[in-house]
């Protein structure tokens, strides 16, 4: 029996050493194979590295100027099938479209990285250089940079747009960055802000030369005398094409149901986060007010031109349409506010002038003796601004912090958009007129407010 026992042992001792040889061949030819696919993936990694196309282009003016490029260039890149690299988000007072290099070199030396806290402080009399240095640094202290990510959520376009966010606005570090030479680059330089509107039809961008209607008409005058197509754009073989400039609603006409879905998309994917200490803030605000649904708002733009000299009749427009909202009713407790239903399927009712509302502006003082928006408060003593709101209830924007110097707090510069989404919130929103900013904020409202 014992020997019996031993045998299994013997034959498995053989086998043993069989399995060794054996995982010995294993083990080399599974290290071939590991270094073969590490070659073809590095050179096929390599491959597309060299082939891979980008776009990118160069941002300007307010951040609703901003959205409006970062969605026409999303679209372009979807058209052209390139990479898209999306410069970061400005807050407060940015810098306007320019046509020469300035602009270029404004943001270089405002996202790279540096000690700003250091180099930004009072000039020294008799020293020319913080002169020099202080003219530059009064754009850190009017702007913010944030990320794009922090303000939208880009996960539905990602199989269908591939993007790469850069923080620093600089053809040097693009260049670095994607390994590129000077001629694998293209700049596109506009003559005007509105230089180019592309379209996908080429026959009807044909018909349109042929007629002389290659313009387009708008309260800011006639756009858009460039015809550009598809296919101006992708004949450009460089890897990576430069736009000076994208911003225009109207900008791109496009014409497959595909495109249009991708646009739509597009338009949905820009729609501001919730779920980021921004959106905390507005739930707090909106809370504050009654929640969601339950007050009317104004989206009031009076800051510049054209709107500022239409303060007078959109005011008008604005009380007349609220009235048909509400009523007309007077009788009601000077102390009482009233909140309207948040459902949609039960009527607002009577509130008349006691009805709650929210007013966004871009006023400075909507409530002063010589301002022009003052009748309204009058007729509608329970309105509220932004001014009237509890600071604690602001308490969320101190976690978030500048993107290129983390000790600058970006609260001063987050609230006008608090403002424009707490109005969003409202069961109406009533909108200024040709305000792409205020279209935003309907847009938002639809989404939001069912």
């Amino acid at each position: 029996m014992l020997l019996r026992r031993k045998e299994p042992v013997c034959v498995c001792t053989r086998r043993v050493h069989k399995k060794k040889k054996t995982n010995v061949f294993v083990i080399l030819s599974s290290g071939l194979l590991i270094y073969l696919i590490y070659l073809i993936l590095t050179r096929h990694r390599r491959y597309e590295e060299k082939e891979q196309r980008y776009l990118t282009y160069l941002p300007h003016s307010g951040l609703s100027n901003q959205r409006i490029e970062l969605a026409n260039a999303l679209l372009l890149a979807g058209l052209l099938n390139r990479t898209l690299i999306v410069p970061p988000a400005f807050l407060g007072s940015v810098a306007g479209w320019s046509r020469n290099d300035s602009l270029m070199r404004y943001f270089e030396w405002l996202t790279a990285a540096k000690d700003f806290e250091g180099l930004c402080q009072q000039p020294s009399a008799g020293n020319l250089s913080t002169y020099l240095v202080r003219s530059r640094c009064a754009g850190y202290t009017r702007f913010g940079v944030i990320a794009w990510s922090e303000l939208h959520d880009f996960s539905r376009l990602f199989p269908y747009i591939n993007i790469r966010f850069q923080t620093i606005v600089s053809i040097k570090q693009l260049q670095h960055d994607l390994k590129l030479k000077p001629e694998d680059i293209y700049i596109h330089k506009d003559q005007k802000l509105y230089d180019w509107r592309l379209y996908e039809d080429q026959k009807y961008a044909q018909e349109l030369l042929d007629q002389g209607l290659n313009y387009f008409d708008s309260f800011a005058g006639r756009q858009f005398f460039k015809v550009f197509t598809v296919q101006r754009w992708q004949e450009r073989k460089e890897r990576l094409l430069y736009l000076g400039g994208i911003f225009g609603s109207t900008r791109l006409q496009i014409t497959s149901p595909e495109h249009i879905a991708l646009r739509d998309l597009i338009s949905t994917t820009l729609q501001y986060r919730l779920n980021t200490p921004l959106g905390d803030t507005v739930t707090n605000i909106v809370n504050w007010m009654g929640g969601k649904g339950t007050f009317m708002s104004i989206h009031f733009r009076t800051g510049d031109q054209p709107f500022r000299k239409l303060i007078s009749k959109n005011l008008q427009n604005f009380v007349e349409t609220m009235i048909e909202f509400t009523g007309n009713t007077t009788d009601k407790k000077a102390e009482e506010c009233v909140n309207v239903p948040a459902n949609k399927q039960i009527p607002i009712g009577n509130p008349g002038s006691r009805v709650r509302v929210y007013i966004a502006t871009d006023h400075p003082d909507p409530r002063s003796d010589d301002s022009a928006l003052l009748p309204w408060f009058h007729q509608f003593p329970c309105t509220v601004i932004l001014n009237d709101v509890p600071r604690h209830l602001f308490a969320p924007l101190d976690q978030i912090h500048d993107l290129v110097e983390p000790r600058k707090s970006l609260r001063s510069h987050l609230i006008p958009l608090v403002d424009a989404m707490v109005a969003a919130h409202g069961r109406e929103v009533l909108i200024t007129p040709r305000s792409t900013f205020s279209k935003y904020i309907e847009g938002l409202h639809r989404s939001w407010i069912t």
